[in-house]
């Protein structure tokens, strides 16, 4: 009897050191709030791999590492309001400095680039403005934040959508290297075209913007087109020399209402570019978060460049609001929408 007591107290022991350790166990696999975090980014940014990297180096730099749990989830809200490079370089170095308020890292400000600004062009140097004439005339922070000498208070590059910058950064390799690089992202002005509605052109900007944030360098190509114009683009490739572009014809594109414009990315120079490697799904999830209907989700000819606006209807009932168009031109369809005034 003794003996198998003693059997069955073992036996418990056991048992209960196993559950223990199998506690243990779980309690380590548990994802902290600051993992739990960057695997929510990582989710939300797997179309653009950029900034999908640009989270890995500031996840991976050391003085992220050391920071607490509470401050590593305030750093990685900080990067998801703008996920690119440069705020991940920024946020390495204000990491450092809050582990070492005496510290001044590097990494906070760009060490050369370029800025315009209101029309104003400077050259970067350690995170000073350099005007034409060679003076200081403020300073510029890797999370974009500038802070001009005229200016009572700082604004962010990210606010208008034609700043022209580019912040660059020393290597370990002793190479500079882009941290961001966005062009002016409307230089024609097409979303100030009186015939393109209000709500269209500032839903258009939101998306533009949150892909400049996510350092997509992309600029508008297209906004309105007239039936005529319509037509003729319809006829390319089928009547007329070139490719086919469209299936739409005259009246059966949100272009010919001005609801609709198309984007490109800008090249090293500027230049629209459709590159078939650039991040099209992520300006799409973009553009689609902010109810725009994106081409780039159409059977039949994928149009990624696309973007357009009709509550209420779908993409191919275009062709319903010919008629009032022809009765009382834009402002009338805009109305049928429940638009609003030009």
């Amino acid at each position: 009897m003794d003996s198998v007591n003693g059997s069955s107290g073992t036996s418990g022991t056991s048992s209960a050191s196993h559950a223990s350790d199998s506690a243990s166990l779980g309690a380590q696999a548990e994802p902290s709030a600051a993992q739990t975090r960057e695997d929510e980014l990582r989710d939300a940014l797997e179309s653009n791999p950029d900034a999908v990297a640009a989270l890995g180096a500031l996840t991976a730099a050391p003085s992220y590492a050391a920071l607490s749990v509470e401050q590593q989830v305030e750093a990685l809200n900080a990067f998801a309001a703008t996920p690119n490079l440069a705020t991940a370089t920024y946020l390495q170095g204000a990491a450092e400095q809050t582990l070492d308020p005496q510290a001044t890292p590097s990494a906070l400000t760009p060490d050369a680039g370029t800025l315009t600004l209101d029309g104003q062009t400077y050259s970067i140097r350690n995170g000073e403005l350099i005007g034409a004439d060679g003076a200081v005339a403020g300073s510029i922070r890797n999370d974009g934040q500038v802070q001009l000498n005229a200016d009572t208070a700082p604004r962010s590059v990210y606010d208008d959508i034609n700043t022209r910058v580019q912040l660059r950064e020393l290597g370990p390799d002793q190479q500079m290297r882009d941290l961001v690089n966005l062009h002016a992202a409307d230089p024609n002005g097409r979303l100030d075209n009186a015939n393109i509605n209000r709500e269209m052109a500032r839903l258009a900007t939101a998306t533009i913007a949150q892909a400049r944030r996510e350092a997509m360098d992309m600029r508008v190509v297209s906004d309105f087109r007239s039936v005529e114009e319509q037509n003729a683009l319809y006829a390319q490739g089928r009547t007329a020399p070139g490719r086919i572009v469209t299936n739409a014809t005259g009246g059966s594109s949100w272009h010919n209402y001005g609801l609709a414009v198309d984007v490109a990315f800008n090249d090293a120079r500027g230049q629209p570019s459709w590159p078939d490697n650039a991040h099209w799904d992520r300006y799409g999830e973009i553009a689609a978060a902010r109810g725009l209907e994106w081409g780039g989700n159409w059977r039949g000819i994928n149009d990624r460049p696309h973007i357009e606006y009709h509550p209420g209807l779908g993409a191919g009932e275009a062709r319903t609001m010919l008629p009032g168009y022809r009765q009382g031109g834009l402002q009338q369809v805009w109305n049928q929408l429940g638009l609003g005034a030009r």
